[in-house]
């Protein structure tokens, strides 16, 4: 084995032919390399971006016809709430939850949609009802800039900066949503107790608010539960009486077909409107739509994704755990496609290249027909030459690999050095910043090391076969087949 191993190198050295191929192949590796760290950076610019801000590092949701991300069925349906269900039973998700091992925190959520407004300013969102104070310290991107965060049973609303902006309001100031349900709409006034900005804004960002998950049920009309099934009926039915007044006071003030905008029309401020006594605290309410989730640092959600769904199955729950993707909806889904259509660009340019480059190890094989016969002529058995054949491609395969590996984690390197800034906002969601910066990982050396030897094996199976094919005379006499 060491005289084929020596003998190959020999080989390769000798024939000029060899540097140019190893050059090549080591170019279209390093381009591979350069175009999987780009990649990698998006993904995780994108993945960073979503799991700090607003998903976690996955999401528990009630299973459904629809696909649901955290603001609830994203397909309008004019006239009437698309009711999103609860998680049921919550409690002993909770506590399952919480006795995994693997998962950091969680933080429970409700969802609803309303129209915002403040003395006449007015936009339509997505309302979250959680505890800000525990969701703030969940997700590092969120920055308070003005206010604090409302606490646990305390009514409030946090807003972006940007929401705060095009309402006119600051901390401290109240603002109304305004709900439409049918024939009938509720409104209710919450104070604004802080403002706050992105690390790295996004627009799906800005169309939603934190509020206080009572809040939230209120003008959602959702009946409060708690597991303690000692709890009379009055004390948790919170919403009943006081809703169904309030209602039908406007039972015939707008039509069936209004929407969330019409609402501002008629409703110029908060002071004109007889709201709905604010209902009671019930701080372990078992009411949710979903439950955001935190994975310790070095554990793979998929593998606490695929673990949870098959225990919600044995249970028997009607619920799922999905990812951060998943949890974020389609617009996520959109960048994800917008990703999946920019490589798929890269790669059939790449794939180009590396035609060309079985091509040349193709010829490199054909070409020495004759060395071959010389070599069957002088008693070289068939094994004996593959053998020697397949060296020489490994080593130049491998060889090619490795510099293009270096030379690509190089040019990587070079790239981030330079610090190359875009200000347009789809790339700088796609990157998770306003820098372009790549991202080395081994399983891309790795992947990039493997293609270049398996190129090797194509480029020098069928080529030797056909040699060998050849016999010895007509070899030596300069035959092709």
């Amino acid at each position: 084995m060491f005289t084929i191993f020596s003998l190959a190198i020999k080989n390769i050295v000798s024939r000029k032919s060899s540097f140019a191929i190893v050059l090549f192949i080591s170019f279209s590796i390093a381009l591979l390399v350069v175009s999987n760290s780009v990649f990698d950076r998006t993904e995780f610019g994108i993945e960073e971006v979503f799991e700090n801000s607003f998903t976690g590092d996955f999401v528990i949701r009630p299973k459904a016809n629809v696909q649901l991300s955290l603001f609830g069925d994203e397909t309008p349906v004019t006239g009437q709430l698309s009711k999103i269900e609860t998680l049921v039973p919550y409690e002993e998700i909770k506590k399952l939850l919480l006795q995994n091992p693997r998962i950091k925190s969680i933080i429970p959520q409700i969802t609803g949609t309303g129209f915002a407004e403040n003395n006449g300013a007015g936009t339509p969102l997505y309302i979250f009802g959680v505890d800000s104070s525990e969701y703030v310290k969940l997700m590092p991107s969120i920055r308070i800039v003005d206010g604090s965060a409302f606490a646990s049973g305390e009514k409030g609303a946090l807003l972006c900066k940007q929401i705060a902006s095009n309402l006119s309001v600051s901390a401290g100031d109240t603002i109304q949503f305004t709900v439409v349900d049918g024939p009938t709409f509720r409104i209710r006034a919450v104070p604004v107790t802080g403002i706050y900005e992105w690390k790295v804004p996004h627009d799906i960002m800005m169309k939603f608010c934190i509020v206080n998950p009572e809040t939230v049920r209120s003008i959602m009309n959702i009946t409060q539960t708690v597991s303690d099934s000692d709890i009379e009926e009055s004390e948790t039915d919170l919403l009943v009486d006081s809703t169904d007044d309030f209602d039908s006071l406007f039972e015939d003030a707008f039509d069936t077909d209004a929407v969330v905008e019409d609402i501002a029309d008629s409703v110029t401020s908060a002071e004109e409107v007889d709201f709905v006594a604010d209902a009671p605290v019930i701080e372990d309410s078992a009411s949710w739509n979903f439950i955001i989730c935190s994975a310790k640092e070095n554990t793979k959600t998929g593998k606490i994704i695929k673990s949870l769904n098959k225990q919600f199955k044995k249970n028997g729950w009607q619920i799922e755990a999905v990812s951060w993707r998943y949890a974020a909806g389609r617009n996520a889904m959109y960048l994800y496609w917008m990703r999946i259509i920019f490589n798929a660009g890269i790669l059939i340019i790449l794939f180009a290249g590396f035609i060309v480059v079985n091509n040349a190890l193709v010829i490199n094989v054909l070409d020495r027909i004759n060395e071959i016969g010389t070599m069957r002529a002088i008693g070289s058995s068939k094994l004996f030459v593959a053998l020697l054949f397949m060296c020489e491609t490994i080593i130049i395969t491998g060889l090619s690999g490795v510099l293009g590996d270096i030379l690509g984690t190089l040019i990587s390197s070079a790239i981030s050095a330079f610090n190359i800034s875009f200000n347009n906002s789809f790339l700088i969601q796609l990157f998770g910043g306003n820098h372009l910066i790549t991202q080395i990982t081994f399983s891309n050396l790795r992947n990039s090391l493997m293609l270049a030897l398996f190129l090797g094996i194509i480029g020098w199976i069928y080529p030797l076969k056909t040699a060998l094919n050849v016999s010895p005379v007509s070899a030596m006499n300069g035959a092709k087949k």
